[in-house]
């Protein structure tokens, strides 16, 4: 049914491109959107998983969407990303888990890093260019610290432990309006952040010139960001979660070691996903879902979706509503690739080009571009192309055919085709697309059932044509149950894949 040969080629060259200054970004820091610029190749820190225990469906959200911005940066304005992670393998809650399942606090975290790839990539998201775990930088982290200690901006606690002093950094509280400074037990400021954590019995420790222990959380980032990017980096995001303490600690620690004004050029978070009653998705609250269970019931597609719905930097409500929604506009989108590839394999129109359609078509893909320059809106992009196919589906007729030249459906399915793809919506994936053997034995099959079907409709015995009919209907049926549903008109037959399921949220 879907050649995708020559036409694949076509939509593959398409290109989606314009100028890189015309693009706008919220800075959570001037709390405006501003003109995103950087050199020849744009450094991105991501704020990578703490690896105790397996990543739910919040945490997927927020890798979703910087996936989403990533793509959109380097698909639709050039721009060249260089990408870091941290993994945080070593931590409290790692090292708690650890001794409840009384195993290796690192073996743990191996495991659940190796999880956690494999997460991301059923969900289809890139990975950065470099994953780094924390582990591995020890001596980057010692020479910050060592460099803080010798501007008087370090000391140490009574158990040992190091504690940046932000009452000494004049430049803290940049990011966010910060607590008025509140004294505390061992620290001199409740504000002061743990740079080294002094070592206790049976945790994972290296040595340094105060004792033995492990970095605090805040200076993994900075050590880790400040290995391969220096004294500035483009982008850095996380969950608006991070905000405050993480991402303001960053930003001090780093001011202070590279003896800069501003370490960030932006920062950018995402919104919280929440499970009903503006209730956060939250290991803590035990009302998490898996990445596997969410793929029991849905696809990838399905979930990227609704991440495109809302701006990034929104909170996003998954219930079974709102997945439903999602699922709806991707079915839209599946249903008019269908119908697109049915035409154009099927049918050759002798209609010539409408400039009035094609001009319509023009404006809404100069808008697209327009709405992703500002600060990466996919919901309006995707209202867009819903209206591209609204206007297409007024001239689908009861045969399946556009009313319309070939080269409008060309024009049309390559624009619908690549800002999905553009988006990381895998157009690999069986709901557009099969291997070429099983797209044979479909189409086999369904023109074979579309010709018995006609046979039957023009037979003159109701007796045989019923009973026709009804086989050709429990075939129809029998396709349903593999997620092929069959279309019928007076004098065709098309089909697409189609599989839309629901997954219960635990909210107990």
């Amino acid at each position: 049914m879907r050649n995708f040969g020559v036409l694949s080629s076509l939509l593959s060259n398409r290109s989606f491109s314009t100028n890189k200054s015309n693009v706008l970004v919220y800075n959570c820091k001037t709390k405006t959107k501003e003109p995103l610029k950087c050199n020849k190749l744009l450094r991105w820190y991501v704020c990578g998983p703490t690896v105790y225990d397996s990543m739910h469906i919040g945490h997927a959200s927020c890798y979703i969407k910087f996936d989403i911005i990533r793509r959109i940066l380097e698909n639709y304005f050039q721009f060249s990303v260089f990408q870091v992670m941290n993994i945080t393998n070593v931590d409290d809650k790692i090292i708690s888990k650890a001794r409840a399942l009384n195993t290796d606090p690192l073996h743990l975290a191996r495991n659940y890093e190796v999880e956690f790839i494999e997460d991301i990539d059923s969900l289809n998201i890139k990975q950065p260019d470099i994953i780094a775990r924390v582990t591995d930088f020890i001596p980057q982290v010692l020479n910050i610290i060592q460099n803080l200690f010798n501007k008087d901006l370090v000391y140490s606690a009574a158990d040992g432990s190091l504690f940046f002093d932000t009452t000494k950094f004049k430049k803290y509280g940049k990011i966010v309006k910060v607590p008025e400074v509140i004294p505390h037990m061992f620290k001199r400021s409740n504000l002061d952040f743990a740079l080294w954590k002094a070592t206790k019995p049976g945790e994972p420790s290296w040595d340094s010139p105060w004792g033995a222990g492990r970095p605090g959380w805040h200076i993994e980032c900075s050590a880790i960001a400040s290995h391969y990017f220096g004294s500035s980096v483009d982008i850095h995001s996380g969950g608006i979660d991070l905000l405050f303490p993480h991402h303001e600690n960053e930003e001090a620690q780093c001011c202070a070691y590279h003896n800069v004004d501003d370490w960030v050029k932006y920062w950018i978070h995402s919104g919280h996903l929440h499970v009903g009653d503006n209730i956060k998705m939250s290991k803590s609250l035990m009302n998490t879902i898996s990445v596997k269970e969410l793929l029991k019931s849905y696809t990838a597609n399905q979930f990227r979706t609704l991440c495109l719905l809302s701006n990034y930097k929104n909170d996003l409500e998954f219930n079974e509503s709102t997945m439903d929604v999602a699922c709806g506009v991707l079915k839209k989108f599946d249903c008019f690739i269908a119908n697109c590839y049915a035409h154009l394999n099927n049918y050759n129109s002798k209609h010539t080009p409408d400039i009035t359609l094609i001009k319509k078509m023009n404006d809404i893909e100069n808008d697209i571009l327009i709405n992703l320059a500002d600060n990466f809106n996919t919901s309006k992009t995707l209202n867009l192309l819903i209206e591209l196919i609204s206007i297409f589906n007024k001239l689908l007729t009861v045969d399946f055919n556009f009313n319309c030249s070939n080269l409008e459906v060309i024009q049309a399915l390559n624009l619908v085709f690549k800002t999905l793809d553009s988006f990381g919506i895998n157009l690999t994936d069986s709901k557009f697309k099969s291997d070429a053997e099983n797209i044979s034995i479909i189409n086999t099959t369904v023109n074979f059932r579309a010709k018995l079907r006609q046979l039957a409709l023009q037979s003159k015995s109701d007796v045989r044509k019923q009973d026709i009919l009804k086989l050709c209907d429990t075939l129809r049926d029998e396709l349903a149950v593999a997620n092929i549903i069959v279309q019928d008109s007076s004098k065709s037959s098309i089909w697409r894949h189609e599989k839309v399921t629901k997954i219960q949220v635990n909210e107990n």
